[in-house]
């Protein structure tokens, strides 16, 4: 592992801000907290309504970055995107553990968000995940796995996106460690072992859990613990957002992304990174070493 400015030995993290594209509240702090390189990754919504508008302003600043910003898809199934209607979470899961959603209709939605993605962004997504983690429920890893072996399945190692796994660090420490629990036992284990059967890299632990109420202090506190917690490759979700400038459906976690963004943009925060000697880098870099 690395060292860098700092006391102790440093850990190397990519850190992923999800929902680009949802909201040009979202958006702005996109390009504000990659501009201040406090991201390592953005995941985007293909079908959502400020893409591809803000694919422009997200090439210029990676490469303002020198490329150091990964950009993938963030799979979506739940949400009213694109001219769908969206399901319910639960109603999504419950049909995937029984082997019963649409395959046909699935594999569409899979290769129509990656068209879109590709068609705004000009390149294949550097990575692929999904929105509420859906990406590994059974049926959708498998076509989603599918489809990614169809369209890049003879690329070098190198060249090919990863995946995020959502496999919790686990152990009394970890904030919300029942909901990280329960993600993690809803397919990350069979996405890891089916994507490293296909060569497809896959990414480290996951943290950034919690339930979307905190105040600043208090998410403050779940960043220090998690940095503490986090080891060499692993991969923090975060969810930073504006208020939205225009027209845009109502956003349930909009209270929460003001409180993420006004902590990630923060002096705060970036003295939290030196003193855990956390060293945030894209994800893809990481597991090329």
């Amino acid at each position: 592992m690395n060292t860098f400015q700092g006391t102790g030995t440093g850990r190397r993290i990519a850190v992923c801000l999800d929902d680009h594209g949802l909201h040009d509240g979202i958006d702005a702090a996109t390009l504000e907290l990659a501009a201040i390189g406090r991201l390592s990754a953005v995941s985007v919504m293909s079908e959502g309504p400020t893409w591809p508008a803000s694919a422009d302003a997200l090439r210029a600043v990676r490469q303002a970055r020198g490329g150091a910003l990964d950009v993938g898809l963030h799979l979506n199934l739940t949400e009213p995107l694109g001219g769908e209607p969206g399901r319910p979470l639960g109603r999504l899961i419950a049909q995937a553990l029984l082997g019963r959603l649409d395959r046909k209709a699935l594999a569409d939605t899979i290769a129509r968000q990656i068209d879109r993605f590709e068609d705004g962004w000009g390149a294949a997504p550097d990575h692929i995940d999904g929105h509420q983690h859906v990406h590994q429920l059974p049926q959708v890893r498998e076509l989603l796995l599918a489809e990614m072996q169809r369209r890049w399945g003879r690329a070098p190692a190198g060249a090919r996106p990863w995946l995020r796994a959502s496999a919790s660090p686990g152990g009394r420490a970890l904030p919300f460690r029942f909901k990280a629990a329960v993600i993690s036992t809803l397919g990350a284990d069979a996405l890891r072992r089916q994507a490293g059967q296909g060569g497809w890299p896959v990414s480290g632990r996951l943290l950034g859990v919690h339930d979307f109420q905190a105040d600043g202090r208090t998410l403050g506190s779940l960043l220090e613990t998690w940095f503490t917690l986090a080891r060499d490759g692993d991969l923090l979700m975060c969810h930073p957002g504006a208020a939205p400038r225009g027209a845009s459906a109502p956003d349930p976690i909009a209270a929460a992304r003001a409180t993420e963004l006004a902590l990630w943009r923060s002096e705060a925060l970036g003295e939290l990174l030196e003193r855990r000697c956390i060293h945030i880098e894209p994800m893809s870099r990481l597991l090329a070493r």
